[in-house]
């Protein structure tokens, strides 16, 4: 193995590793929009959601 292989075996792996981690970022970024998008307000029992005033 030649040291341009090796170099772009490398280059590779660490392209490799930022494009899964910025599919991860998307994703979770993405799940956690649409969570707040659909989430109902959380009370407990009688708790009114706007504040008494």
């Amino acid at each position: 193995m030649t040291r341009g292989q090796t170099l772009c075996g490398r280059l590779g792996e660490s392209l490799e590793i930022l494009v899964l981690r910025g599919v991860l970022l998307a994703y979770w970024g993405a799940v956690s929009v649409l969570a707040r998008r659909s989430a109902k307000p959380w009370t407990q029992g009688g708790e009114s959601v706007h504040p008494k005033g």
